[in-house]
């Protein structure tokens, strides 16, 4: 993968990941990766045919799916 240089115009980028990436870091196979993107529920970018997947809102999407954070948030109110 190739890495641009970091300077400051650069460094206000988002550090995408491929369908394949992330799919090796969500222990799944891409397929599940483009079905979740592809209904919406994984956030996504599509540039020319390409999925990419912004790290910091992958991370986010991890967070709302964790088991008991739901549970929590309804008890609370």
């Amino acid at each position: 993968m190739m890495r641009l240089p970091v300077n400051a115009s650069t460094a206000a980028l988002p550090a995408f990941l491929t369908a394949d990436e992330l799919a090796v870091i969500l222990r799944c196979q891409p397929e599940k990766v483009y079905r979740l993107a592809a209904r919406g529920e994984l956030p996504s970018y599509k540039v020319e045919g390409r999925r990419l997947f912004d790290q910091n809102e992958v991370a986010r999407w991890l967070e709302r799916c964790r088991d008991g954070i739901r549970s929590q948030a309804h008890e609370a109110t």
